[in-house]
């Protein structure tokens, strides 16, 4: 009898601390942040560091899907297909958006960043479009998906005109974007921000949708410099997503010390703490400027500071410390 009841003991001592680890797991699961990456991966170096940091942040965040935007958006996905497989995150699926012109009107160029998956066949980009796939997942989950954009917004105008409602089911939306108070290295003149004026219709539709964004412009994104220090610091790291981060950079090949622009919006959702904002209007004029009217009502959220240094140090902890890889 004493030992039937020992082990009716020990057998509901293992069900409860089995039932608490299946909680517990589900819910840090719930805990995550859904996470859609509209990105142009391939132009300049700096979003292929904003995916190394997704990929290497998902105890924090469940990354839902990656898609591509602007200019040559096949050779985009296939770039980062190759990527997810050599970090052994190819589950995540890609999804392919609208390929464009450049804004000059001649066929987008052949980036040299698009040679490093050129061949690669193992791993494909889904077969559902970029614009399709987002508006599925913010209907599949109201309120509970962080789009992230770091690059021109076709995709977003896309979705707009697809399904008005759709964004509105976000439940907060990054985006690098914009120069509001600051230019390109530091200028105290604005600038015409890439993302914005390459397609300066996009870039309306998507500031004008009436849903709340948080800008990771200029005044924060042009002092993350990448410094020669670090890059050999992530050579000698040797692992699958260090050696990507380090081919890419090399085919790229422009500058000594690339700016991480796009990094520092994925830095935004990560780190808020690293950033003050301040509530503002914004709209974009004909010519791409991002204009701060502050006699409106705010319809935004706009960086306007940033801890550079606590950033890179934790920035540089992330690729270190990670050991994503087949």
């Amino acid at each position: 009898m004493k030992l039937s009841i020992l082990c009716l003991s020990i057998i509901l001592c293992f069900t409860n601390q089995l039932v608490l680890a299946q909680t517990k797991t589900a819910t840090n699961a719930a805990a995550k942040k859904k996470v859609i990456f509209d990105c142009d991966l391939g132009d300049d170096i700096d979003d292929a560091y904003a995916l190394a940091l997704l990929l290497a942040s998902q105890e924090e965040i469940e990354i839902l899907g990656i898609t591509t935007a602007y200019g040559r958006t096949r050779d985009r996905a296939e770039l980062a297909c190759k990527m997810l497989y050599e970090t052994g995150q190819e589950k995540i699926p890609v999804a392919v958006g609208r390929a464009t012109d450049d804004p000059w009107g001649k066929p987008a160029p052949y980036s040299e960043q698009y040679y490093y998956a050129k061949g690669f066949n193992k791993v494909k980009p889904i077969k559902q479009n970029a614009v399709d796939f987002i508006i599925e997942n913010l209907r599949k989950y109201p309120n509970q998906v962080t789009i992230i954009t770091v690059g021109p917004v076709q995709n977003m105008q896309d979705v707009l005109k697809k399904d008005p409602g759709a964004l509105k089911l976000a439940k907060d939306i990054y985006a690098m974007f914009g120069s509001f108070y600051i230019g390109y290295n530091g200028s105290p003149k604005i600038d015409k921000e890439w993302n914005v004026r390459v397609d300066i219709p996009a870039s309306k539709a998507y500031t004008s949708a009436g849903v709340p964004i948080v800008y990771a412009g200029l005044d924060v994104t042009t002092f993350v410099k990448w410094d020669e220090a670090r890059q050999k610091q992530i050579l000698l790291r040797q692992s699958p997503l260090t050696n990507a981060l380090v081919g890419l950079k090399t085919l790229w090949g422009y500058e000594k010390t690339p700016t991480l622009f796009d990094a520092v919006a994925v830095g935004m959702v990560l780190w808020p703490d690293l950033f003050t904002t301040k509530p503002a209007f914004m709209y974009v004029d004909d010519e791409g400027y991002t204009i701060v009217d502050a006699g409106k009502a705010p319809n935004s959220q706009i960086g306007v500071s940033i801890k550079t240094d606590e950033f890179l140090k934790r920035l540089m902890q992330v690729y270190m410390h990670q050991n994503l890889g087949r």
